[in-house]
């Protein structure tokens, strides 16, 4: 007859709270055990949708906000929507209808952050009352919804601001920053009356009117 030993009392004493600690932190961290640990993040594919506009309408008293621009195009954004430019082509080539996406404001608690990476390929768009962020795609059109991380090197670094260019009474009439290229030339946005159908991307001697009827 087999002899059976009762296990000792500290030994069942230790399983049974190893087992409840496992239990507690499982519950507490349900995510954690879904997601593996590997931190990824959930994202929302949002069908982009083009803004409205009239050429008389007025401009946000903050003035149009230049986002990029290089030899060849122009990212800039205002209330009435974000907007890529061609220089080549010299028309739009892109549009983003920016209210539903809630970021349409330029003041405010809920201003709209706006961050371009150095090529012009992809464009942040932060409220910055959201924990949330929209990142547009400008090559292929596609937005989607994520939590917010900071761009790393983005192109605003590339600024000046207007006053170290433009000697004039109306500064609210240009855009607030200007980018200084290898050329020596500037380039900004400027808008003659105030209106959508009057804003000009300018480049050293060379004047864009971006709105223009073809």
């Amino acid at each position: 007859m087999l002899n059976y030993k009762k296990p000792r009392f500290w030994i069942v004493t230790i399983s049974i709270i190893a087992v409840i600690a496992v239990g507690i932190g499982l519950m507490a961290n349900p995510k954690d055990k879904e997601m593996g640990f590997s931190g990824v993040t959930e994202q929302t594919n949002i069908k982009p949708t083009t803004p409205k506009w009239s050429p008389e309408q007025t401009i946000g008293v903050d003035m149009v906000q230049l986002d990029y621009a290089s030899d060849d195009m122009v990212i800039f954004h205002d209330y009435f929507g974000l907007f890529v430019y061609d220089l080549n082509s010299r028309k739009i080539i892109r549009s983003l209808d920016l209210k539903p996406l809630d970021c349409h404001q330029t003041q405010g608690d809920n201003y709209c952050d706006v961050s371009v990476s150095m090529d012009g390929g992809i464009v942040q768009l932060h409220p910055l009352s959201s924990e949330n962020m929209c990142v547009y795609t400008v090559l292929d059109n596609t937005l989607k919804k994520i939590a917010y991380t900071e761009m790393e090197n983005p192109f605003r670094g590339e600024f000046v601001p207007i006053e170290d260019v433009i000697n004039s009474t109306k500064l609210g009439n240009y855009s607030h920053h200007a980018v200084h290229f290898d050329t020596g030339e500037y380039g900004y946005l400027h808008t003659e009356d105030g209106t959508i159908g009057a804003l000009s991307y300018v480049r050293g001697k060379m004047a864009y009117a971006i709105f223009e009827k073809k």
